[in-house]
Order: structure tokens, then sequence, then C-alpha cells
């Protein structure tokens, strides 16, 4: 035998062995899963770079896709694939107990706002049912929440107009030495922000089995009063805990449970002056509101002249009812306004053309109300649902008539005008001020956001966008005089100064982790952070 004749025959064989394996291949991987697959990479791609959805739509979209062709495959290989009965038996039996094996081991707490799992280990137990008692940790002293109009006052959610805007002057660029942590101590699961009036900081939380609303001292971070109730509110996509921010007024506090009860305290002490069932008055319960506002009761109270006023809702199906406004000393209903289902936004007052209004958010609408009767004067389309595509955000009013509204979802901005009962739109830009938990703030005629989590400027005037930089995923915002703070969702904090074509970073530093979804409070020179397990007070470089 030649030697060409010897090369022939090696060539022969490394070519049967391919033909072989390649045989194999197509058994244990056929063509319609490589094209399945290939398809299924196709819409990961075009979701994934810039379709008109939030990110964490994409995320889902991602993970569905991946499961689709791995399920189909697994279906596949049991039933139809080549390989033997012993091995289908080791596959199937090994997945079982390698999912059991995993779940057993390990708990979903919750998620991101980008749909990305939060887990822990379930021997670990919950981080507020690991707290002691909170009664264990008050401190007595004189608290008095009758500060009347004090420039410092940060009385609710989102300080005195429910805008994320402060004016301050900067006394020194923010840095290391000039940022200084004062107190961080633990804290029950929730997502309340503080209200923050004559040195005290007034939020909810939630720890085990109880509900509480807890008066904290701010230069010390000393717990002073806790009012405590049994209930817990908990889901898999929202979290655990209450998540209204309290409001102060004239030395009481007024509170929304996740689960509707509005409660009336004495500021001093923390004791129940009054309450109401918001859920009773429209025919409605915990269970029922949790199929229809799945998140949970998030709206502050709004007081006006004497009124006390929240979202009502109802009933899957209604009738629903927009608001319910109580007296503020005794807690009797006044008046009912309205026939809409409640969103995630709270109520505001607004003065419009001269006319003094309180102006909703609802689950698919905004709409103003005369304060007096709670009757419903106009009405602008916005959509959504309280159970998918939430509505969180605040409007605003820009000028005498026109009111500003925002939301995640792929929804964007809108401006409307408003002209007695009827409402026309200005301008609709479903491409800025995406904020899905956060708030917008209107600032020089310029409208600053986390926009899908990154840092946007947009033009308030024809909603064009200005700029867009940095990610920082579903976290929260606060102006304060000429810098922008940034909180993402993983909970560095950012000093931002803007520019007319982006921004630079003046100062950041890691101030908590874990998801931060509260908002941020001003009150004097001291910013408070939470998240839902830790809440910090820093000494920052301004003059009020």
């Amino acid at each position: 035998m030649t030697g060409t004749d010897k090369t022939e025959i090696e060539q022969s064989i490394q070519m049967e062995q391919k033909a072989s394996v390649a045989q194999q291949t197509e058994r244990y991987m056929p063509s319609w899963v490589i094209i399945l697959a290939v398809l299924a990479a196709g819409v990961v791609y075009l979701f994934q770079r810039g379709t008109p959805v939030d990110q964490a739509m994409s995320n889902a979209v991602t993970v569905l896709a991946v499961g689709v062709v791995l399920a189909s495959y697994g279906v596949w290989f049991l039933w139809r694939g080549p390989a033997g009965a012993g091995l289908k038996r080791l596959v199937l039996w090994g997945s079982v107990i390698g999912l059991v094996s995993f779940f057993s081991l390990i708990r979903i707490t919750g998620v991101t706002g980008q749909l990305m799992f939060d887990w822990d280990w379930r021997w670990e137990g919950l981080a507020d049912e690991n707290l002691t008692g909170v009664n264990a940790e008050i401190k007595t002293g004189q608290v008095d929440l009758k500060s009347l109009g004090d420039r410092l006052d940060y009385p609710g959610f989102l300080g005195k107009d429910r805008h994320p805007y402060v004016q301050a002057d900067w006394l020194a660029e923010p840095n290391a030495d000039n940022v200084i942590e004062l107190w961080r101590r633990d804290i029950g699961a929730g997502w309340s922000g503080f209200a923050a009036v004559a040195g005290f900081g007034v939020t909810m939380e939630q720890r085990g089995p109880d509900e509480i609303v807890s008066c904290y001292h701010l230069e010390s971070g000393e717990i002073r009063w806790a009012h405590t109730r049994e209930f817990r509110h908990s889901t898999i996509l929202g979290g655990i805990g209450p998540r209204a921010t309290p409001t102060i007024y004239k030395g009481d506090v007024y509170a929304l449970s996740a689960g509707g009860i509005l409660l009336c305290l004495a500021g001093k002490t923390g004791e129940q002056k009054w309450e109401q069932n918001v859920l009773a008055h429209v025919n409605s319960s915990v269970e029922e509101d949790s199929s229809v506002v799945s998140w949970g009761r998030s709206t502050s109270p709004l007081i006006v002249d004497n009124l006390v006023v929240v979202p009502a809702g109802g009933p899957k199906g209604g009738p629903f009812v927009s608001l319910l406004a109580f007296n503020r000393s005794d807690g009797e209903l006044v008046w009912k306004g309205g026939r809409e289902q409640v969103s995630f936004s709270s109520p505001t007052l607004m003065t419009i053309n001269g006319n003094r209004q309180v102006v909703v958010v609802n689950e698919s609408s905004v709409a103003g109300h005369d304060v007096k009767t709670g009757k419903q004067v106009w009405k602008q389309p916005w959509a959504g649902s309280s159970t998918s595509s939430a509505c969180t955000s605040q409007p605003y009013l820009v000028g005498e008539n026109s009111v500003f509204i925002s939301k995640g979802y792929g929804q964007g901005a809108m401006l409307f005008a408003v002209d007695n009962t009827k409402t026309s739109v200005i301008w609709e830009n479903p491409a800025v001020a995406r904020t899905k938990y956060t708030n917008a703030a209107l600032v020089d005629g310029r409208i600053y956001s986390l926009s899908d989590g990154i840092l946007e400027c947009a033009d308030l005037g024809t909603g064009d966008r200005i700029w867009k930089k940095g990610r920082f995923n579903h976290g929260q915002l606060l102006v304060v005089g000429e810098l922008i703070l940034v909180q993402s969702e993983e909970g560095g904090l950012h000093f931002i100064k803007p520019l007319e074509r982006g921004f630079d970073t003046v100062f950041q530093l890691e101030a908590l982790k874990d998801r931060c979804w509260a908002t941020m409070t001003l009150y004097n020179d001291k910013l408070i952070l939470r998240n839902s397990e830790q809440v910090v007070c820093y000494q920052l470089p301004v003059k009020r």
C-alpha cells in the first residue's frame, strides 16, 4: 500500500467520523431546536435594544424566550429524543431533585425594578422578622410636631408641595469631608419616606406581623414613639411592608396603611385619635383590594383646610369612588368625589385658573375635583392599570392652567391644558420622563427625571429630550438648589451638577445596599435615606 493510499484511507475515516458526529448531534439537537433558539435570540435582541417598552418588560421577555426554548427541548428530549430510557429517567429525576433542592435552600424575596430576582438563604430569615419589637427601642423624650410653616419643614411625601425640589444654597461643593454620616440604624421593611417637622421624622415600617408608624429624633436617630397595629402586607413583586409616606399637619400625623386603614395620631405620643377603614367606604376588603391594586395602598393623605383627602377606589368591576374626604378633627366622612379606580399616585392641591382643586392621578385618568364638595371638574385620559402598567408619579401645575404628568412602562410624559371643564393636550412624548417608580422635577423650564433608570433632561415647553446620561436604575431623585441628588436603586448616592448637555458627578458614596425605592427627605441640612432594612442620616453643606 502506497503512502497516497494510506492518506486517502485516513481522510475517509475522518470524514466518516465527522459525519457520525454530525448525525449524533442532529439526533440530540434537531434543526428545529436551533431554529427556535435563533428566533428566540432575535426576539431578545429586539427587546433589549430599544423597543418602546421598559427594561423590566425586556427582561421578562428574555426569561420567557429562554424558558420556551429550554422547555420545548426538554419535552422533546423526554418524549421523542433518541436517548435510552435510563438516561431519560436520570435527566428527569435529576431535574426534579435539582429544582426541589434549589427552592428548599433559596427563597425569592422580591424583584428589582428591572424584574431581576432578589433572594436569600431560607435559614437566614427575613430581615424585618429578625428585628426586635419596636417598643424595646423607644427612647422617651419630648416630641413637638406643631411647627407652623417653617421653611425647613418637609411635612409629607416629596415635601411641602409634593414636588422633589428644595430651595437651598450649597455652602461648599459636596465631598468626603463635608458630607457627614450622623447616624445609621436598622429599620423595618417598607417603602415609606420620612415626613420631617421640628427636628423629628415620621415614617412607616413592618416588623414581623406589625405595621408601625414610628417617630425618629433626627439628631440622634432614636425612636421617640411608635404606633403598632397587627397587619402585614407582602408581595413578591412589591416587597414587604407599608409604602405610603405619612403627612404631618399642626402637630398630628396622618398615615395610610397598605391595607387601607387611615390613621390620625397625636404627634406628641403617637396615640391614636381616630381611624377610618377606607375600603369599607367603597364596599371592598383587603383581599378584594389586592386583586385590583396589586402593590398595596401607596398614597399619602392630603390635608386641605380641615379635610384629609385620600383616594378610595372600589372592588373589581366597581362601582368606584375616586376620593374620600374626612374631617381632620374627628375623622367623620365629609364627601365622596369621582368614579375612578385608584392608582399609586398621591392627591395634590393645585390652583388652576384661580380655583383651588384637588388633582389626582387615577388608574387610567387625571382629574381635578372641587375642594369643598369633591365634585369632579375635569378629566384627562391617561392610560394605566393598577395591576400592571401602574401610574405612580405625581402631576405638577405648570403656569396658570397646564398640568404635567409622567409614568413608566413606555408611556412617557404629557403636558395638557385645563380650560374649566375641558382639557387639551399641548404635547405628548412617549420617549421622555418614563418615571416608573419615581417622580420628575420641573426646574427652570426643564424636566429632570430618572427615565427608565437613566438621568434625563427634557424641555418642559416642547417635551423634546435635551440629554440622557448615566444609569441609576429605578432609584430616586431630589433637586437641592443647583445640584441633583440621585440615589440609585442599589443605594449609591450621587451629587450631580446638570450641564447644558449632560452632567458632572461632583461626589458620590455608597449610602445603602439592597433596593432603594423610598423617596429622600431633606430637613434643614439633614438628608434621610432608607431602604427595606436600614435608615441613614447625612449632614450636608447646605443652607435653607
